[in-house]
């Protein structure tokens, strides 16, 4: 989650202050957009998140609205917040009077209490956070930060095709190597879980909610080690140089032709919806099976996502270049400014609704029904975010991140 003076990582006391609207926007878009798969993590079981007939066949309007969420928002708006986190970078170092050394070291200290609010985010409240891994990813992307846009986007191509090759492997070991046994629990545990193991998440979330965080918060941990040596060290950090890139080049400050984002936005949306829907395919032609489709069959997705961002991105600059819908594009802002406090506060709210120290919904309502709470979220944010904004310029955890890294 990157608030920042358009630079999004971060606000150091030694930089201009020079803001980019658009991008402000788009993060709008990206914070809001995130918790269309965000609340199925949130509502349902985990292993649902990434195997939709981990209980059996949904309802038919489940299925949709699935397919759809997944088509259009899965790993859709997380790729481009990541985008706006590396371009974040590039500008606060452009616009820092500090030297490169002094700039560097506030960058670190700010990136260490970025990865605090993210701990203590995922271990204590939610293990989907990402922002402890975009504090590690930060580290290193900032350190290729005057590099030409041509091998900033070959080196982030590179990455995403280090974990494709990855996943490969993986499917590989799982087919091959894993004894049947071994993959029987994986199974049981992650992919379609036991009535034991259905009850044991149940009944920490809603009844045992207090008394279960130290476990909970030890299987988090080993969650987010996962996730990070899996997938998000080369995705996050990939994605963060092609933002850096985009930024270059003028494409994530709104600057090419409007001709140009529509032809982006067309190819975009042509190759990558029939990647991500030929994914599904395959995933159903398997059967879901956890050997084929929990890492080969998220291969179409981890490309085609790249695609769609980079279509969604194209879309939003077109509307606040053509000043369409004025009034969404300053609530869009408005977000987009407290972006860190939005997500987090997506997961406060969340919680309250679905777990036990809340209103203890976990499991109960349907994937459509999830949109209705999503729609819920998304008003009460951009209320509070424009009200906010009449009284501040940057929001509370915003402020709080930069006093701490001053």
């Amino acid at each position: 989650m990157t608030s920042s003076n358009t630079q999004s990582p971060g606000q150091s006391t030694g930089r201009t202050n020079s803001r980019v609207p658009v991008l402000d926007v788009l993060r709008g878009v990206a914070i809001l957009g995130i918790l269309l798969m965000n609340i199925q993590s949130f509502g349902r079981l985990s292993s649902e998140y990434m195997n939709p007939k981990a209980l059996g066949d949904p309802a038919l309007l489940d299925w949709a609205v699935w397919v759809f969420s997944h088509v259009v928002a899965d790993e859709k708006f997380i790729s481009m917040l990541t985008l706006l986190f590396g371009a974040g970078i590039v500008l606060m170092a452009k616009h820092s009077r500090d030297a490169a050394d002094v700039f560097e070291q506030r960058f670190r200290k700010r990136m260490a209490w970025l990865l605090v609010f993210g701990l203590v985010h995922g271990l204590l409240l939610w293990p989907g956070d990402i922002l402890a891994a975009y504090a590690i990813c930060g580290l290193v992307a900032v350190r290729f930060r005057d590099q030409e846009p041509v091998r900033l986007a070959m080196t982030g191509i590179f990455l995403l095709t280090m974990a494709m090759l990855l996943w490969l492997l993986l499917t590989a070991a799982l087919v091959f190597v894993v004894p049947e046994s071994t993959l029987q629990q994986l199974i049981t545990r992650h992919w379609e879980p036991s009535r034991g193991v259905v009850a044991e998440e149940v009944t920490g979330l809603t009844f045992n909610w207090l008394t279960t965080a130290w476990d909970r918060a030890v299987h988090a941990l080993g969650a987010q080690l996962w996730m990070l040596a899996s997938d998000r060290i080369w995705r996050m950090l990939g994605m963060m140089f092609l933002g850096m890139a985009l930024l270059k080049t003028g494409f994530l400050a709104g600057q090419w032709s409007l001709r140009q984002y529509y032809r982006v936005t067309v190819a975009g949306l042509a190759v990558g919806v029939p990647l991500v829907l030929g994914g599904i395919w395959f995933n159903e032609a398997m059967d879901w099976d956890f050997r084929y489709s929990m890492f080969l069959g998220r291969i179409p997705n981890h490309w085609g996502s790249v695609a769609i961002a980079l279509a969604w991105v194209s879309v939003v600059i077109i509307l606040v270049r053509q000043a369409a819908l004025q009034r969404a594009s300053r609530a869009l802002e408005a977000v987009g400014r407290l972006a860190m406090t939005n997500y987090i506060a997506q997961t406060i709210i969340c919680t309250t609704i679905f777990y036990g120290f809340g209103l203890g919904l976990f499991l109960q309502l349907g994937y459509l029904e999830l949109l209705g709470v999503v729609a819920a979220v998304w008003t009460a944010q951009i209320a509070f975010s424009l009200t906010w904004r009449r009284f501040k310029s940057a929001g509370p955890l915003e402020t709080l991140w930069r006093r701490l890294s001053a």
